[in-house]
């Protein structure tokens, strides 16, 4: 964090970040705290956080003036926040010292405005923005550099659309939401019919709707329907580089981590947690709550609250017993090459007797 940005946060006092994050101030809290940084570059008038107590050496050199640590940290010399979940509390307080530079409000005359277009209140439009016929965008929207928005698009109020986003006709985009630079909302779905060798495209006529509050990272892919919607619903959260298949239901509150692949048809329950590069295969349905490891398969529907890994994809706890196993496998292919030849020996003994 460079100071002229330290110099430019808010002052506050420890017991006030305490009532923001419903913490408890253990020390003084009257003291004021100007910013936040990590345990090792804070330094005097700044909080930091300690999110897991295998941590808990790193306390003993920082210079923070004070810290957000686990409920469960025992007594400390510097004037702490207590709270069930650091991180969370880190989040907050992050948010509330975060300093954005203004963005303008209007239409740049750069811009490229469809007919039949309804613009809400406050919107912030920059040069070289691209809006289709029949489209309607919601108070207080930014629309930054190279966005094109195809014809008869929603988009929802309060919500950012990166640099070079791309969203095809006729999609919904709901409220809150934030699209990063070089995702493509709405392109075909990868659908085909097979006519002896070649394949014929199926026309691909449905939408996209996102639903309020989803966060959708750079560069991913989100296809439009066959027929009918995609739909991402409200809260879902996904990292770069992720792509959504025709027709894929993604629950609420469910995070996508770098690299998943969700194939066609399939529905993804809410709460569910994708590890990266995981690979979903079509028509298939996941449970609520499920929880999928790195770099997983999942190719037959999975029952709500599973923890599962590896391909294909089976428990996590029994994946692990499996890993352990792996890694013996030469040993005990020498292990087991000795007992055969041992066995030969012997049933050339008894042969000869």
């Amino acid at each position: 964090m460079s100071g002229s940005k330290r110099e430019n946060m808010k002052k506050v006092t420890l017991e006030e970040l305490s009532t923001l994050v419903g913490g408890k101030v253990e020390g003084d809290g009257s003291l004021v705290i100007t910013g936040l940084a990590n345990l090792e570059e804070a330094r005097e008038g700044e909080i930091s956080f300690l999110a897991e107590l295998k941590s808990v050496t790193r306390l003993e050199k920082t210079r923070a003036s004070a810290v957000i640590v686990p409920s469960s940290l025992p007594a400390f010399p510097k004037p702490i926040i207590r709270t069930a979940n650091p991180y969370l509390a880190y989040a907050k307080i992050q948010a509330f010292f975060f300093y954005q530079t203004p963005i303008p409000k209007g239409i740049d005359p750069r811009s490229y405005i469809g007919q039949g277009v309804k613009i809400g209140q406050d919107v912030s439009i920059y040069p070289w923005v691209y809006i289709g016929d029949g489209s309607q965008i919601g108070d207080r929207v930014v629309l930054y550099p190279g966005v094109y928005l195809g014809e008869s698009v929603q988009v929802g109020e309060g919500t950012i659309l990166y640099p070079n986003v791309v969203v095809m006709d006729r999609c919904i985009i709901g409220k809150r939401v934030i699209i990063h630079p070089g995702t493509i909302i709405g392109s075909d779905g990868f659908g085909f019919a097979r006519d002896g060798f070649r394949y014929v495209k199926i026309p691909q006529v449905g939408i996209v709707q996102i639903d309020d509050d989803v966060e959708i990272g750079a560069n991913c892919a989100v296809d439009r329907a066959a027929m009918g919607k995609t739909w991402v619903k409200r809260g879902v959260k996904t990292d770069n580089l992720v792509q959504i298949g025709h027709n894929v239901t993604v629950g609420e509150d469910t995070v996508l981590v770098a690299q998943v692949g969700i194939a066609g048809s399939t529905a993804v329950g809410n709460r569910v947690a994708l590890g990266g590069q995981a690979g979903v295969a079509g028509h298939i349905t996941i449970g609520d709550g499920v929880m999928v490891g790195a770099q997983s398969g999942v190719a037959q529907d999975v029952a709500p609250n599973q923890v599962i890994s590896g391909t294909p994809a089976f428990s996590h706890r029994e994946w692990l017993k499996a890993q352990v196993v792996f890694q013996k496998l030469p040993e005990m292919k020498r292990a087991l090459a000795a007992l055969e030849k041992k066995i030969k020996t012997l049933e050339e003994k008894i042969y000869q007797e």
